[in-house]
């Protein structure tokens, strides 16, 4: 897999693939599932048909997520209230078929930490 640097100890991969939902714990420690698009206005959010896209993101722990963000280098609504420009989460957090696409031909053995999952390069 290639990687380029994002920031200071963290590489981001060049594969993309389209995010339309994404599983976040709560409070109390179990995921719930929110709809995640590409907020093309941030004065006034609102759903959008464009999917966000999601990236794998490595740390220099060696720990592998997926880095969500929109279309474009645009922001994101997830659920009802939130609009931010990108979101870091594991790799459980997002869709079957997403994760399949983003890790496809790439030598990784997933590992879990409580109830989210990430991966590390073999």
């Amino acid at each position: 897999m290639q990687w380029k640097i994002f920031s200071k100890g963290v590489s981001i991969g060049k594969k993309t693939t389209e995010i339309r939902s994404v599983c976040i714990p709560d409070e109390l420690g179990n995921l719930k599932r929110y709809r995640v698009t590409t907020c093309w206005n941030t004065e006034k959010p609102v759903f959008s048909k464009t999917p966000a896209a999601g990236r794998l993101i490595k740390d220099n722990s060696g720990r592998i997520g997926v880095m969500i963000n929109g279309r474009h280098g645009l922001n994101i609504k997830i659920g009802k209230s939130f609009c931010v420009p990108h979101i870091l989460v594991a790799i459980n957090s997002v869709s079957k078929k997403a994760r399949n696409q983003l890790l496809k031909g790439m030598p990784v053995e997933l590992f879990s930490e409580g109830i989210l999952i990430f991966g590390r390069e073999k």
